[in-house]
């Protein structure tokens, strides 16, 4: 704990308000244990370097560069790719490095609008990739609430994108990255497969791997699925290497911190684990079930389920918005978070729909006892008609129990090895 004493009152109330809380938002996890303990790390608590494998202009950054270069082969290992650049803070930071590797300030960029599932570091209107480059978007199917790989296509033979932007923050099905590299190939562009939702499913083969496509190149965040604590991975062909290296050092990062690589690096070897391939399946088969359950008791799923970690709720029926429903969660300890569906009239603070994700009740434990309990308080929150005292404390005495059954102690302690 922090020997400051006003920081360490607000840890210990920010630890308290989460343990005492079910997260179901889709980006959150619990890393595993060996990610997040720096106790053992020494002076990599605080030593970092800038520069590249080899090449930093640093004295005595050779056992640094041996971390890096450990990394980076796990990293090539699990995802089956040549090349792998582990330094971006960030899955957004190793977008914007994918995309200054291969194109110019003013060059086309297609991915999926923010309303359908997009992510702001597609090309949000206020994010600065819309600033350097002209972004076209494509839709969901609104009926269906599916990608239409042959209207994606259309949308790109007649805009020509030199990057077409493929994986999502909010799309809760299976990608076909085979489909979105051929439809780059015909138009003269690179694939850049953003990843960071699903790459735990991947590296445990439960999702097509993007890798596999030579026109790819593929970014992730550490910190969802995969398990990890925040940070930044771009994988690709041999080919891309110096153009990505050159985009993340000195394009748009400095000095990378040692502690992240180890984490990284803790993680990657975690994520080829027997046990890690069995807690993939674990969280795609709650969500699965969450899911199957929300629609028999009545709600509206956005594509009709999920194939990943995520669903979303469409609540146009209910005559909820999604802020309601995010609070109304949150009123018996359920954090969950509001989410826009394509055409949405409401604004995003408002919103029309509700994202939920299984990732970090799966860390916890959750069965198929706990999911069945756990759909049964969402759906009675959703479905009750004036949410006063009456309706609200039965729910919350429910929820309480449920949390007590899954609750991990104070350090967070590992779930994945004990319940693997």
């Amino acid at each position: 704990m922090s020997t400051d004493a006003e920081i360490e009152g607000l840890l210990r109330r920010e630890d308290e308000h989460y343990l005492n809380s079910i997260d179901l938002i889709a980006a959150s996890n619990a890393p595993i244990g060996a990610a997040r303990d720096n106790r053992t790390w020494g002076v990599a608590q605080f030593r970092s370097a800038e520069g590249h494998v080899g090449r930093k202009p640093y004295a005595g950054t050779h056992l640094f560069d041996e971390v890096e270069r450990l990394a980076v082969r796990r990293a090539c290992e699990l995802f089956g790719a040549d090349y792998a650049n582990v330094q971006p803070a960030s899955g957004s930071l190793a977008n914007l490095a994918a995309y200054r590797a291969v194109m110019k300030p003013g060059d086309t960029l297609l991915s999926l609008d923010v309303s359908s599932g997009g992510h702001l570091s597609h090309g949000h209107p206020r994010h600065i990739v819309h600033d350097l480059y002209q972004v076209v978007t494509y839709a969901v199917n609104p009926s269906t609430g599916l990608l239409d790989y042959d209207e994606i296509r259309d949308v790109a033979l007649r805009q020509r994108p030199k990057v077409i932007v493929s994986g999502f923050s909010a799309y809760p099905r299976a990608i076909d990255f085979g489909a979105f590299s051929k439809i780059a190939e015909e138009v003269g562009g690179t694939l850049v497969a953003d990843i960071s939702h699903i790459a735990g499913l991947v590296a445990a083969g439960l999702h097509d791997n993007p890798c596999v496509c030579p026109n790819a190149i593929v970014t992730t965040s550490v910190e969802k699925t995969l398990r990890g604590t925040r940070g930044g991975i771009i994988l690709g062909p041999a080919a891309v290497q110096p153009a990505v290296d050159a985009a993340v050092f000195p394009g748009l990062q400095s000095s990378v911190g040692l502690a992240g690589l180890v984490s990284l690096a803790e993680t990657l070897g975690d994520a080829a684990s027997p046990g890690f391939r069995a807690y993939q399946r674990r969280v795609v088969d709650n969500a699965r079930l969450l899911a199957e359950l929300l629609l028999a008791g009545g709600l509206d799923l956005v594509s009709g389920g999920t194939d990943t970690h995520l669903l979303v709720l469409d609540l146009t029926r209910t005559g909820l918005t999604g802020r309601d429903a995010e609070g109304r969660l949150q009123d018996l300890g359920i954090l969950s978070n509001r989410n826009m569906l394509a055409g949405d009239p409401r604004p995003p603070f408002v919103a029309s729909g509700l994202r939920l994700g299984t990732p970090t009740i799966t860390s916890r434990g959750f069965d198929e006892a706990d999911i069945r309990e756990l759909a049964g308080i969402v759906l009675a929150a959703l479905k009750a008609q004036h949410w006063d005292q009456a309706e609200r404390d039965p729910l919350r005495e429910r929820t309480v129990a449920l949390r007590e059954r899954r609750r991990p102690d104070d350090t967070l302690t590992d779930l994945l090895s004990e319940g693997a």
